[in-house]
């Protein structure tokens, strides 16, 4: 079973790196001509086998990376919760390992002397989940805190920005430092992470009236309970606990399905307006993201809905401000952040686009 998947960024393009459910990663060259690689099946199809194998995890390679700067440095992360960068000219051990945590996506920035990488709240004490940047040379950097899960990262390198997508449905950006300093010093970093999404399920029309009919008759039934549980323990201590054993019952006799979630709950998407960015800290959307950071509690009935599993950045020049965003209900959403178009964004842009253009035409006939 193939779990990750990476394409090597540099020109021509022709490595494909593949990492397998036994610990396994899989090197296949695109351009190969060999002919014990590009085997004939009997039905006339052509199949390419795999030009190099190695055992990079001693379980599930969760996700793998190339190095944007060299074709011959890989990065992986497995169920063995180790992260290790591997030379593949010589594969018989890493060049770096590090043992964290559950590690659900890595991107290697361009510039920076280490990898970004997004966790899962697995293994992981709490105040420490979210977003980190691992360097190989220089301490590591906190981008964005999560009290939850986070699936999926992207990271532009037109903008130097970051954005996590996180299983209660939250979209954060981080403006990130210069990455290839030795240790980012950043006084009051929760002033360069910005909210752009939140997800939300709100109970559908003809279950309103259903929620509200049961809330009136819950009261009534919780206040027999109360009554109830009292006069069995003859001591208030031995009410709550039944009280608490009463609630972790609940919660499992309503644990619902996706299918009953969809025939109950509608999702409501919350976007912040990032159009302009002055006094954003005291808007509400900051103030909800600042409060979700280490106080989110997640509800298993609604992370099968609200649950955001990709996010990526376009990696063209002229639509590098546009995000897209999915997740488990199915649903693609377009995000175009035009508050990160600065004078120095703007700028940028028109040397690299002159720089092509004088490339494109000293290769033009």
């Amino acid at each position: 079973m193939a779990l990750s998947l990476d394409w090597l960024p540099q020109t021509p393009h022709n490595l494909l790196a593949v990492g397998f459910y036994e610990g396994v990663v899989g090197l296949w060259d695109l351009t190969t001509a060999s002919a014990l690689l590009r085997v004939r099946e009997p039905d006339r199809s052509l199949s390419l086998l795999p030009h190099r194998c190695f055992l990079a995890q001693d379980h599930a390679v969760r996700a793998l990376a190339f190095c944007p700067a060299s074709r011959h440095l890989l990065a992986t992360a497995g169920g063995d919760r180790h992260v290790k960068v591997w030379d593949l000219r010589r594969r018989c051990d890493p060049v770096a390992v590090q043992k964290r945590f559950l590690t659900n996506e890595i991107c290697w920035p361009l510039t920076a002397p280490g990898l970004l990488i997004c966790q899962e709240c697995a293994f992981v004490a709490k105040g420490s989940h979210g977003l980190h940047f691992i360097s190989l040379s220089s301490p590591s950097y906190f981008a964005i805190p999560r009290n939850t899960t986070v699936w999926s990262i992207t990271y532009s390198e037109w903008l130097n920005v970051a954005v996590s997508a996180d299983v209660v449905g939250e979209l954060i950006l981080s403006i990130l430092p210069q990455l290839d300093s030795s240790g980012p010093l950043v006084k009051r970093n929760i002033l360069r992470r910005f909210p752009i999404c939140f997800t939300s399920m709100v109970p559908l029309e003809g279950q309103k009236e259903t929620a509200e009919g049961e809330e009136e008759g819950g009261v009534e039934q919780q206040q027999e309970k109360e009554e109830v549980s009292k006069e069995q323990n003859g001591s208030p201590d031995g009410g709550k606990e039944n009280q608490e054993v009463q609630k972790e019952n609940a919660l499992l006799l309503h644990f619902q399905t996706y299918k009953e979630g969809v025939q109950k709950y509608g999702l409501h998407y919350a976007d912040s307006n990032v159009k302009n960015l002055k006094n954003f800290e005291n808007r509400p959307p900051w103030k909800q993201m600042k409060n979700t950071e280490n106080s989110t509690t997640v509800n298993f009935e609604d992370s099968t809905m609200t649950a955001l599993h990709k996010v990526r950045f376009s990696p063209n020049m002229s639509s590098q401000v546009w995000l897209a965003s999915a997740g488990q209900a199915g649903l693609v959403r377009l995000h175009c952040l035009r508050f990160l178009m600065g004078p120095d964004a703007e700028k940028m842009i028109r040397q690299r686009r002159q720089h092509f253009t004088e490339r494109l035409e000293e290769s033009s006939p």
